[in-house]
């Protein structure tokens, strides 16, 4: 039993260790990979496409049934997500090579609607809504010589529609913290585990000594005589 209580001690003792060793090792990169990443704010503008407004109401209605079927609000789509009005509002803004190299913009289309959304992404939130502003004004400049009988209308501006994207520091290092406390738990038993079964039980007793017949049975005459 003494054995024993001391062989277990040993196994708790190294597996722990073991545990917190790579639990720290996981929490360390956590924590690195959580400060490195950098909160992004996403902001848009939508932008719809309706007959022009001085057609009859016969006339609208035909322009209307074009619509439904969706080649033309794909075609203005294609439009605005192009020649260059990403760069364009970069420059009309001012913005440095930094935030240039970290904003994107992206233009889709609703389904089965005549919505367009243009989208602009930056490690700023006045940076995104500033650029989803300028490249849908740009947008729609454009498409306002190409529309007819057509127009878009904005509908609403980009200006606070920022949101934060992706998780933030503190859920990151929450994360971090949890995922290395149950990784160093789980390592810590399975280790303990395979020490006890590698190792083996230890031997109860050690084996008796070989008996001596020919000295037993000279015992057993001489009790007799």
């Amino acid at each position: 039993m003494i054995f024993s209580s001391r062989f277990d001690t040993k196994g708790v003792r190294q597996s722990i260790v073991t545990g917190v060793i790579v639990a720290l090792a996981l929490l360390a990169g956590g924590v690195a990979y959580a400060l490195t990443q950098h909160r992004t704010w996403a902001a848009e503008s939508m932008v719809v496409v309706l007959p022009a407004a001085n057609l009859d109401d016969a006339t609208s209605a035909s322009y209307y049934e074009t619509l439904s079927r969706g080649q033309i609000v794909a075609t203005f789509a294609e439009v605005a997500g192009s020649f260059g009005f990403e760069q364009q509002a970069e420059d009309r803004l001012g913005l440095t090579g930094g935030q240039r190299t970290r904003v994107t913009t992206d233009v889709s289309v609703v389904p089965d609607t005549a919505v367009i959304l243009i989208r602009a992404t930056a490690d700023e939130a006045d940076v995104a809504q500033r650029m989803a502003a300028a490249t849908t004004d740009l947008s729609v400049q454009y498409l306002a010589g190409l529309s007819k009988p057509y127009r878009v209308v904005t509908v609403p501006s980009a200006a606070g529609s920022a949101s934060a994207t992706g998780m933030s520091l503190p859920v990151l290092l929450a994360a971090a913290l949890a995922v290395a406390l149950v990784a160093g738990l789980a390592l810590q038993q399975a280790v303990y585990h395979l020490s006890v079964a590698l190792r083996g039980q230890p031997k109860s007793e050690a084996p008796t000594a070989p008996v001596d017949v020919e000295t037993s049975a000279r015992r057993s005459v001489i009790k007799v005589l």
